[in-house]
């Protein structure tokens, strides 16, 4: 694990990797990929999509999406995502969070596929090719439906803080810490780096070993526009002028060249 600079963070992500995006966004690590001109990225959502996969696919860096949705929460539908795919510009690897989930812990567990409960009855069985149905070898004879593992080449998650070994706290609410162990190489931004970062831990907090981690760097409100928990809430200004922006291609394109 090493300290570095924001700059060197977004390098360390080449064009045609396979990026799982952390759920608390690194938005001003977003920022920088798009500012350097990263290009088909194949991204993974841990389990669902938000505000950073539909800026990175805006700016046209994005070849492939595995997720099982993507939405900007309160503030509605994701605009480019949903231009994005009635285009036919961006390949869409349709999952359910379950199944997504599942496949990230059969990824961070080293096997190569998962069982997941719950699927029969969705039209994902049929059109997930790459899905197995086979006999329960351990059941009463039924079937059951088997999803390749999911490991990500590459992680990039934000973080509440890091002490200065570089082991860092972030949310429970949500998948992140299991992207990062399902993850081949993890970035992490910070709030901020304290000696006192992990020395005790609130009911709502998790802690990430400095082991699963490559690079950390320091990046306040780097989650901006999108809220960071018990820190600060969303810029919903900032998220109405994106969206504003969003409805047409040149304003979105003068809206993402201030980046």
């Amino acid at each position: 694990m090493r300290f570095v600079e924001l700059a060197e963070a977004a390098e360390f992500i080449p064009d045609g990797a396979t990026l799982g995006v952390g759920r608390l966004p690194p938005m001003e690590l977003v920022r920088r990929l798009i500012r350097r001109g990263a290009r088909d990225l194949d991204l993974v959502s841990a389990p669902t999509g938000g505000l950073a996969e539909d800026l990175l696919i805006a700016a046209g860096a994005v070849r492939s999406l595995h997720t099982s949705g993507v939405d900007l929460a309160e503030f509605g539908l994701a605009p480019n995502f949903g231009r994005a795919v009635d285009e036919g510009v961006v390949q869409v690897i349709d999952s359910s969070c379950p199944a997504l989930l599942m496949a990230l812990q059969a990824g961070a567990s080293g096997v190569s596929f998962t069982p997941v409960p719950g699927l029969f009855g969705s039209d994902l069985v049929a059109i997930r090719t790459d899905w197995k149905v086979v006999e329960d070898p351990f059941g009463d004879g039924g079937q059951v439906v088997l999803v390749p593992a999911v490991a990500p080449a590459y992680a990039a998650i934000h973080a509440l803080r890091a002490d200065p070994e570089g082991n860092v706290v972030t949310t429970i609410e949500f998948d992140d810490r299991l992207l990062v162990q399902a993850s081949q190489r993890v970035v992490v931004t910070v709030e901020e780096v304290s000696a006192a970062a992990t020395a005790s831990l609130a009911p709502d907090e998790q802690l990430i070993p400095a082991a699963y981690l490559d690079l950390v760097a320091v990046a306040p409100g780097g989650s901006l526009p999108v809220g960071c928990s018990g820190r600060y809430p969303d810029d919903r200004e900032a998220i109405l002028e994106y969206l504003a922006a969003s409805r047409n291609p040149a304003s979105l394109r003068a809206w993402l060249d201030r980046l």
